[in-house]
């Protein structure tokens, strides 16, 4: 399960690479699109984290077996995003970064939850 995870972490990397050209409401675009493409990790974390707190073990069966799936699918976004918009450098990051926070506040900080019981 531990290798599901990591593909979590790197998808959720992957998509805080993507940028975009300017400021203003190109921002707050790139960050629906990359909100949009995290939130099948949104639902996957909330579902793996349920499933813990109940032991269900069948239920956390089903999330290892689904998580490659979702990790595909996130990264193919991430892709196609990066492709549109470039890279995220610098001040661009920042800003989409907090565009992220008014577009999808539930989503960062659910994902920065579980990132942050990666790290552990």
């Amino acid at each position: 399960m531990m290798k599901q995870f990591y593909l979590f972490y790197f998808a959720l990397n992957l998509l805080l690479a993507a940028g975009c050209t300017s400021g203003g409401k190109q921002d707050e675009q790139v960050a629906r699109e990359i909100c949009d493409c995290m939130q099948p990790l949104y639902e996957s974390y909330t579902s793996i984290k349920d499933a813990r707190e109940d032991n269900d073990t069948e239920s956390l069966q089903r999330f290892v077996e689904e998580m490659e799936a979702v990790n595909d699918e996130v990264s193919a976004c991430a892709n196609r995003i990066q492709e549109r918009y470039g890279a995220l450098e610098g001040e661009r990051e920042e800003r989409v970064k907090a565009a992220m926070q008014n577009v999808c506040p539930e989503i960062i900080a659910t994902l920065n939850e579980a990132e942050n019981a990666l790290v552990q």
